[in-house]
């Protein structure tokens, strides 16, 4: 149990951008409509390495704050293995959603303000 909130307080110093890139994947796949399928593949790989470029980059600018969850038990590798599965799945999902049924346009500008809202507010409490 506490490891899980050790991952989850370090993924939420690069959940933003792992969810914007998240949401800039549904809104191709909206903007592509019929013809999706064909960027699928390259969508897949976007998400891939933006994933490895965002911890990578968290754990360069973040070295010292790492001693913290090595000392707590959570190595760099658990670390990066739990944040990209999740955000990982997270992505399936949503893509699986809009694939499947759509996200109307509503909703989506919906989550990416109330992430955006959310994320300021407990930055702002830091």
């Amino acid at each position: 149990m506490r490891s899980l909130k050790l991952i989850t307080r370090f993924y939420t110093g690069i959940f933003l951008a792992n969810f914007l890139v998240t949401l800039s994947c549904i809104y191709l796949l909206r903007h592509f409509g019929h013809s999706a399928q064909k960027i699928l593949g390259l969508l897949f790989w976007y998400k891939i390495i933006t994933i490895a470029g965002l911890f990578y980059t968290s754990v360069y600018y973040r070295k010292n704050e790492l001693y913290y969850y090595q000392n707590l038990g959570v190595s760099k590798l658990q670390l990066g293995i739990a944040t990209s599965l999740f955000d990982f799945s997270v992505w399936v999902v949503l893509m699986l959603i809009q694939l499947l049924i759509g996200i109307p346009s509503s909703i989506f500008k919906l989550s990416l303000v109330s992430v955006l809202l959310v994320y300021l507010y407990l930055y702002s409490r830091e």
